[in-house]
């Protein structure tokens, strides 16, 4: 995964930044005064020094994924790690080269909050989440630059952090029937008299552009009754306590409105499952 990573970094700086072709290579071995001696033409180097686990982002939700039998895989949602990267850039020539070519890079990276979806490379393209990226941020991972650069017995120099988040798939999973009804029964007293089902209503907000994206923070409304919801980080909404009916299922992003006609309980017995597209 890391070297995948590593080749979606060398995708996106060159290109974005609109480097001649063969004018700069992008190198990510550890720059000592071995490695720098050996250059032949400008190089960027992305050091990875640090690997560490966000802990911020740290869930221990489980996730359902449907299989094609009609099972389904229920998982813990994956891990997230951090991976640091020392950001140089190398020439023969002027100071002046090297820090216009820094520039370049810096307002690339900048620009790229997460690692846009064209220039993930191997199984970077499978990622559960969108490849959160920070550029030129402070960092505890790394305190002491002057020791650093001891440590590979080379120079200090104008450097950039630069930190990406990706997701590793954890080995907890259990594998068994689908279960999608949840049917709520309250009956007056004495027993025997009429009772009310409630139902819920549910489903996950996404992009419409084959990637299925999920869409988080998006209201979602039961008009008729007037229940609203937001979907939450993997896009999902919840409605509980629904009665049976027809109803109108309406979700807005931006000034464009999605809305379809729902049945409460579905016709195939189903908890009532709508996904909803932009």
């Amino acid at each position: 995964m890391i070297n995948d990573l590593d080749e979606s970094i060398r995708k996106l700086v060159l290109s974005k930044a609109g480097f001649a072709e063969d004018s700069v290579t992008v190198s990510f071995d550890q720059p000592t005064g071995d490695w720098a001696a050996g250059l032949t033409r400008p190089t960027i180097n992305f050091y990875l020094y640090d690997i560490r686990e966000n802990l911020e982002l740290r869930s221990q939700e489980w996730i359902n994924d449907k299989l094609p039998d009609g099972r389904v895989t229920q998982k813990l949602a994956p891990r997230r790690y951090n991976l640091s990267y020392l950001i140089t850039v190398w020439t023969q020539k002027q100071t002046e080269d090297e820090h216009a070519i820094l520039w370049r890079v810096l307002a690339v990276l900048a620009s790229h909050g997460t690692l846009p979806a064209e220039t993930l490379q191997g199984d970077m393209r499978y990622q559960p989440y969108p490849v959160l990226a920070l550029t030129a941020q402070p960092s505890i991972a790394i305190q002491n630059l002057p020791d650093l650069w001891s440590v590979m017995q080379n120079q200090l120099r104008p450097s950039i952090n630069y930190v990406v988040t990706v997701a590793m798939e954890r080995q907890v999973a259990f594998t068994g029937p689908l279960v999608l009804t949840k049917e709520i029964q309250f009956s007056r007293i004495p027993q025997g008299a009429v009772g009310e089902s409630l139902w819920q209503v549910a489903g996950i907000i996404h992009r419409n552009d084959g990637a299925a994206e999920p869409l988080a923070g998006v209201k979602v409304r039961l008009v008729e009754l007037g229940l609203t919801n937001t979907s939450d980080m993997f896009g999902r909404y919840s409605f509980i306590g629904v009665r049976a009916g027809s109803f109108h299922l309406q979700a807005q992003v931006g000034a464009k409105k999605v809305e379809r006609v729902i049945e409460v309980p579905a016709q195939d017995k189903d908890l009532s499952h709508y996904d909803l597209a932009f």
